[in-house]
């Protein structure tokens, strides 16, 4: 009875990450968002990230003029099929020599817009690493080692996305200022946890709010003050040699106005439950209010155990959703695996003795969790657990081979859009 159960709700937890991706699905949210009296006067268009294809699509059906049609830029992670315009195909997580062509093809772009034009820039996940122009002195190899450091750092996103915008030519309001005196409507789909408009894609048009001295601070205690031309461009900046990023008030941001069009914490929250039950079969249930995610991957899945154990008490089927981004610090040797791969074994450790029915859901709703081929974990209680080898895979940092092994990774395939993570939980108890 137990397996048929778990079975049940493996397509319920499937239903409610693909209600999710579908609503966030850049068309269908383009679509609702963009009028032809909105788009009648673009000039130009700049659409950048995982969702870059959808985006522009959508655009290009809504009513763009003969002058948007002829010039426009995509900088997405693969080719896609567009045929308006030219795609830049660039890396991420960490940016490639793609992101830097991007970079420069970007500021072209934008640096030949004149007072009269109108850029509509479509920013979504991924915008930061796939669009990058090093400022003077710094190189391309200079960013990769530095994105591949603070990926692996633990430090959460917007402290990361805060030292992106330090050490770009085009982040933190530069591009603004690059198109100024254009117009420009930004349009988001948001995949950081409080939609703040300097962490998406690393705010290209928007005022970067954290004090230069606040982000030494973050360096220096990451320890990548170390590298010595990141050290040596920190002391130009200072001295006023090298061009900071844009603070709110300047006047290359008066003309830019802004949507977000989908996002993390407009999309999972617990509207999603009667999902779950309906299409679990779930006539009664007792909802729980999950953390959202954030912190340590490991330790998050360890505070969501800890919620459902709690709940010993109750009785009946519970379900519970939740979302955000958790972070993975990394040592010098470790395996393959993602955040949520580590979040869902962190849960299923501390679930292992719980004695009644389980599940948990554990995604990036871009369908690809870290550098891996999944987009995170699906695990429930009748699968055959090994306490040691998952707390080794843990220790590790190598949950993708152990999740292999135990038939546990989620693979739904790309989503073709990024709304951070998600965590579905059901359990029996």
């Amino acid at each position: 009875m137990e397996k048929d159960t778990v079975n049940i709700w493996r397509h319920a937890a499937e239903a409610a990450y693909a209600k999710v991706v579908s609503a966030g699905h850049p068309e269908y949210a383009m679509a609702a968002a963009l009028s032809k009296d909105e788009v009648g006067d673009i000039s130009a268009v700049l659409a950048v990230g995982k969702a870059a294809h959808g985006m522009a699509n959508a655009a290009a059906k809504a009513g763009l003029s003969p002058s948007a049609r002829q010039k426009g830029l995509i900088i997405a992670p693969d080719a896609g099929h567009n045929a308006i315009w030219p795609v830049v195909v660039a890396g991420h997580p960490v940016p490639d020599q793609g992101s830097f062509d991007g970079g420069v093809a970007a500021a072209n772009l934008v640096s030949s817009l004149g007072q009269d034009d109108h850029l509509l820039l479509l920013l979504s996940g991924g915008a930061s690493a796939m669009m990058v122009l090093p400022q003077a002195p710094l190189t391309l190899e200079n960013k990769m080692i530095l994105n591949e450091m603070l990926l692996a750092s633990g430090a959460d996103i917007h402290e990361i996305n805060a030292i992106r915008r330090l050490v770009s030519g085009i982040k933190g309001g530069r591009l603004a200022a690059m198109a100024a005196p254009a117009r420009i409507t930004q349009i988001m789909i948001s995949d950081v946890e409080d939609d703040a408009l300097a962490a998406i894609g690393s705010g290209p048009a928007a005022a970067d709010p954290v004090p230069l001295h606040q982000v030494i601070a973050s360096i220096n205690r990451l320890g990548l003050s170390d590298l010595p031309w990141l050290q040596s461009y920190l002391d130009g900046l200072q001295k006023g040699q090298v061009m900071p990023p844009v603070r709110q008030g300047e006047a290359c941001l008066h003309h830019v106005s802004t949507k977000i069009i989908a996002s993390n914490r407009q999309l999972v929250h617990d509207d999603l439950l009667p999902v779950i039950a309906k299409r679990g079969g779930i006539a009664e249930y007792s909802p729980i209010a999950l953390p959202r995610l954030s912190g340590e991957a490991a330790e998050m899945g360890r505070r969501l155990a800890r919620a459902i154990c709690k709940l010993d008490h109750a009785k009946g089927v519970i379900l519970g959703v939740s979302g955000g981004e958790t972070t993975v610090t990394l040592g010098k040797d470790h395996g393959k695996g993602g955040r949520s791969q580590e979040l869902a074994v962190s849960f299923a450790l501390n679930m292992a003795d719980a004695g009644f029915p389980w599940l948990i859901l554990a995604a990036g709703t871009d369908g690809r969790d870290g550098p891996t081929d999944a987009a995170g974990a699906m695990i429930d209680s009748t699968m055959t657990l090994q306490k040691d080898a998952m707390a080794d895979a843990l220790r590790r940092h190598d949950c993708w081979t152990y999740l292999n092994q135990a038939e546990g990774l989620f693979r739904p395939g790309a989503s073709g859009t990024n709304l951070a993570d998600m965590v579905v939980i059901i359990a029996m108890i």
